[in-house]
């Protein structure tokens, strides 16, 4: 009984020293691998961060916009990111691809373009109020009213 007792136990310590080899063999390697993966350049180079500005007004007066949508669409899928309180979003974008940019916001009309993100990049945006369609109508009487009047008083 004493030898069984002991093939038990040095079987069970024999078991431990292979249980633990194993697990830091494999911590081992998974660490080597992080570290090939950290020094790639490559890895670092998939994603570029591009910084949309969005803002209102003309020339020095601009604004900041808050809480406009940005959205990018392209093969590899799209993403969504909203502006901050300086107007600011910045998207993870895929280096080498073709994005088509939608800025959307209330009250202001929409931005669609294209681009390949080629690196790290910023864009700044002014985007100006929607004119709702009586204003549009009410304006257009107004010009060929005045332009009925010029004529008139050309004559």
């Amino acid at each position: 009984m004493k030898k069984i007792n002991k093939i038990f136990i040095l079987a069970t310590i024999v078991f431990s020293i292979l249980t633990v080899g194993i697990v830091a063999e494999a911590a081992l390697i998974k660490n080597n691998e992080k570290k090939i993966n950290d020094n790639n350049p490559q890895n670092s180079m998939f994603n570029a961060e591009v910084m949309f500005t969005i803002q209102t007004g003309e020339g020095c007066g601009c604004d900041p916009i808050k809480d406009v949508k940005v959205s990018a669409y392209s093969g590899e899928g799209h993403i969504d990111g909203i502006t901050d309180e300086n107007g600011i979003c910045v998207l993870s974008l895929v280096i080498l691809a073709e994005y088509e940019i939608i800025i959307e916001a209330e009250d202001y009309q929409n931005i669609n373009f294209e681009f390949n993100v080629i690196d790290d990049q910023n864009f700044i945006f002014h985007m100006f109020e929607k004119k709702d369609s009586s204003s549009k109508t009410s304006s257009s009487i107004y010009e060929i009213l005045s332009n009925i009047l010029v004529k008139k008083l050309n004559n």
